[in-house]
């Protein structure tokens, strides 16, 4: 017959896989939680203004506003788009919708006008602007994850009249995730707004 020690010996052998089991499933709910809330912290503002009804189902004209490759990227991703919602996208439309993205970096708040101008007459510290991307460079000074912006403008007005019809805005500071990448969501958001009022609309962004 077992006595009193070797029978406490069994049941803590019996409860220590209960706990580590419990243990695991904790951790792994946290750390779940934890991504998630990683995911959530990146997101983009959305405004529109809406001046008359789009609509369902119009013919639409899209366009890039310039040349640019990334204004290229999102009206190939913004004709596409529509074209899923329903809209008939072709040339000739009552309306046409013009594309046009925009990525600015800034200088750090606490820089003056005099050390500015001093840097540009440094080579080796010259804040250099590069009139493609619209932004300023500079390898000494990396950017904080809010120093850069990158913008999307979308606006639709009616040809026979010129007036416009609708515009919204979405944009988003975050250094860390290149336009490519943030347009495949920035874009969708958007356009889920496509012919209503929004107002600093905050929208959570997985990417």
């Amino acid at each position: 017959m077992p006595t009193m020690p070797a029978r406490r010996f069994v049941k803590i052998r019996r409860t220590l896989p209960v706990l580590a089991v419990a243990a695991a499933l904790s951790l792994g709910t946290a750390g779940l939680a934890a991504a998630q809330e990683t995911k959530a912290e990146s997101s983009a503002k959305i405004d529109a203004v809406s001046y008359q009804p789009i609509p369902p189902g119009a013919h639409l004209e899209t366009q890039p506003e310039s040349q640019s490759q990334m204004d290229d990227d999102a009206w190939r991703q913004v004709d596409a788009d529509l074209a899923n919602r329903g809209y008939s996208i072709g040339g000739d439309g009552p309306y046409v919708v013009t594309v046009a993205t925009q990525l600015t970096s800034r200088l750090n708040a606490d820089q003056s006008v005099g050390e500015v101008t001093a840097k540009k007459s440094d080579p080796k510290n010259a804040a250099l602007f590069s009139t493609e991307g619209n932004t300023l460079l500079n390898p000494n000074d990396p950017l904080n994850r809010t120093d850069r912006t990158f913008r999307v403008n979308l606006t639709v007005y009616e040809r026979s009249s010129g007036h416009y019809i609708w515009r919204g805005t979405v944009e988003r500071a975050d250094a860390t995730v290149d336009p490519a990448t943030a347009m495949r969501e920035m874009l969708p958001a958007l356009l889920d707004h496509f012919g209503e009022n929004a107002k600093g609309v905050e929208v959570p962004l997985a990417e």
